[in-house]
């Protein structure tokens, strides 16, 4: 069975988690659950361990010598701060380090430094490391990207991101390590030095978790926790650690506290498996209800819904879907894409222009553009 843990790198949209927030409160936890109180979670006694262990608190901008000498010989001193961040950027991905993309790796700035690779944390930290030494004021930017997935060991992560803003003269410019797929629709807001530092710790507990080092993965997961204790998909993690060290009882306590400091959507979907298992048809209902009210109120979730429909060959039923998942979110050109398809094959092509047209409108890169343009030709020909 997969189970569903959300890996920090960069947050499900607000307004569907507030819609689920409507909901009514639940039916009440095991009495098992309830004998756990957060200081119960966060003291290290469910796992047995001496409350006064720590994880380690490395410097995640902290910049050495080699560091400083690489800044000063890709950064000519008499460069402005613009210049100075496209050659920083330039020197990270191309002409010095040539940093590799690695989901599965978070690192601190000066880590990411000498392996050369690491997730958008891990990059985003050495950015911000050097343009900071460099006199230019980064800072940490969450993303709200549209949901992407990998599996690990059985286990589905919910990947996230994080990117940079740096203030220039006359406005603000952002660097990211994957540019090319940015799209300027997506909602963003700005972290502080501490916020990100609780992101590296839950990152750091999923990775360790997937290894089964569960006592180094608790104290990272304890860590975030008291840095951000508002943070919900840090509490549905705990649950999960909690989980498959064998801990039921203060697996559900964790995810039911995840679902009350942030209705979050995840814990939702761990503890109806977690009742389902356990054999409690009622809350495994009740919360399978609250996630499939949650899905059906994200556009991401319709759209793969309407792409499974039109692969089938229902066309029709791919229109009704792309169509509720635009009501949603009208700013994704893909939803645009795969409805002029289903018309096409429905043969409406008016209705497909018109859908095409929208996508073209939205595209982000010149290939995309054309590539809309052309079909929109082809429909003007018949």
């Amino acid at each position: 069975m997969r189970k569903l843990i959300i890996l920090r790198q960069l947050a499900l949209l607000s307004g569907l988690l507030a819609l689920v927030a409507c909901a009514g409160p639940g039916p009440a936890p095991s009495q098992a659950a309830q004998a756990y109180s957060r200081a119960a979670l966060l003291d290290g006694s469910v796992l047995g361990l001496p409350p006064e262990l720590k994880p380690p608190a490395p410097q995640l901008l902290a910049v050495n010598d080699d560091m400083r000498a690489f800044l000063a010989e890709h950064t000519p001193r008499k460069a402005n701060k613009k210049q100075k961040v496209e050659q920083i950027l330039r020197a990270i991905l191309d002409d010095g380090l040539r940093l590799d993309y690695n989901l599965f790796h978070t690192l601190t700035a000066e880590e990411a430094f000498y392996t050369r690779e690491g997730n958008c944390m891990s990059f985003t930290n050495l950015f911000v490391a050097l343009a900071r030494e460099a006199g230019i004021p980064a800072r940490f930017q969450e993303v709200e990207v549209p949901p992407t997935w990998e599996a690990r060991n059985e286990t589905w992560l919910y990947n996230k991101h994080l990117n940079a803003v740096v203030d220039l003269p006359g406005g603000s410019m952002m660097v990211d390590f994957a540019m090319e797929s940015f799209d300027t629709e997506y909602k963003r807001h700005l972290l502080d030095d501490e916020e990100v530092q609780a992101r590296y710790h839950n990152n750091m507990g999923v990775h360790l978790m997937m290894d089964h080092e569960f006592t180094s993965a608790y104290l990272h997961f304890s860590r975030a926790i008291s840095l951000a204790p508002d943070t919900g998909y840090f509490w549905t993690n705990l649950g999960s650690l909690y989980r498959r060290a064998g801990e039921e009882a203060a697996a559900e306590a964790a995810y039911l506290r995840a679902i009350d400091v942030s209705r979050e959507p995840a814990a939702m979907s761990n503890l109806a498996r977690l009742y389902r298992q356990q054999d409690k048809e009622n809350l495994a209902v009740w919360y399978e209800g609250k996630v499939e009210l949650f899905r059906l109120h994200n556009p991401y979730y319709l759209h793969e819904l309407a792409l499974q429909a039109f692969e089938a060959g229902d066309y029709p039923l791919a229109v009704s879907r792309s169509r509720s998942a635009l009501r949603l979110d009208k700013a994704q050109h893909e939803i645009y894409r795969l409805l002029g398809l289903s018309y096409v094959a429905l043969g409406q092509l008016d209705d497909a222009g018109e859908a095409f047209t929208a996508a073209a409108r939205l595209a982000e890169s010149d290939e995309q553009k054309a590539g809309y343009s052309k079909k929109i030709r082809l429909l003007a020909g018949h």
